[in-house]
């Protein structure tokens, strides 16, 4: 397809004798880094550190500790049965890579955080998982509205 079937929006620009795509996303593997991190053994016994350590007082110290947690664990009992399955929190935020207050160009990193991790690692650069980057305008038309 060459526009958009929704807004009719071009999906290349034509430079040269080549079609190049107007909107990118870079893609970073999250099954590799997560493989990777049950192949070191000091990492791996820490990947089940949120079934053994979650709090007796009620207090909500780290995500196994809150009520959405105990839902997902109560719906998805065989999910819960092995300690070892992956759980991510997602997160992303619009940032202008240049600086420039005027600049309408922005860039979007979706972040992944391991919460099988304690709490004192998950943010640690060594353990947040950036897995897209989306460059782009800041002010995108869709379907005649800007966003």
């Amino acid at each position: 397809m060459q526009e958009c079937p929704k807004c009719g929006a071009l999906r290349y620009r034509v430079v040269g004798r080549s079609h190049v795509p107007i909107k990118l996303v870079r893609h970073f593997p999250l099954v590799a880094r997560l493989l990777w991190m049950y192949r070191a053994p000091a990492i791996a016994k820490l990947m089940t550190w949120h079934n053994k350590n979650q709090s007796i007082d009620g207090k909500v110290r780290h995500a196994p500790d809150n009520k959405a947690w105990a839902h997902i664990n109560a719906t998805w009992p065989e999910f819960v049965a092995d300690p070892r399955h992956i759980r991510l929190g997602l997160a992303t935020d619009g940032f202008n890579p240049f600086g420039e207050k005027s600049s309408s160009w922005s860039t979007w990193p979706v972040m992944f955080f391991n919460y099988n991790l304690p709490p004192w690692l998950v943010t640690k650069r060594f353990f947040v998982i950036l897995s897209l980057i989306i460059p782009g305008p800041e002010s995108v038309k869709v379907a005649n509205f800007d966003v």
